[in-house]
């Protein structure tokens, strides 16, 4: 569907790992936020009030069984972007400016 942001994991009987993806889809104006499971086919409608992590680690504990070893991570390539591009976008802010003054 999209790029993975963020990845909320726990740990369900059996040891086992599940984890549930927030994917972003840049076709969308504004941005668009999905919840996936990577274990099986949820993906709930967006369309209400909730909380995303609310409805992950809820999908996690019900359908899973999986409450142990909460985490809740960011994808490592989008919070290196976020420390490059807001650099960036300032310098190209004050340069315009600059620019625009004289």
């Amino acid at each position: 569907m999209g790029a993975a942001i963020r990845h909320f994991t726990a740990i369900g009987p059996g040891e086992q790992v599940f984890t549930v993806n927030i994917e972003r889809d840049f076709r969308y104006e504004p941005y668009r936020d999905f919840l996936v499971c990577a274990h099986c086919d949820w993906s709930p409608s967006l369309l209400t009030t909730r909380r995303t992590d609310t409805m992950a680690w809820e999908h996690l504990a019900d359908a899973h069984d999986a409450a142990g070893g909460r985490t809740d991570r960011e994808n490592e390539s989008f919070r290196t972007a976020r420390w490059v591009m807001l650099p960036l976008c300032s310098v190209l802010i004050i340069a315009l400016l600059v620019f625009l003054q004289s």
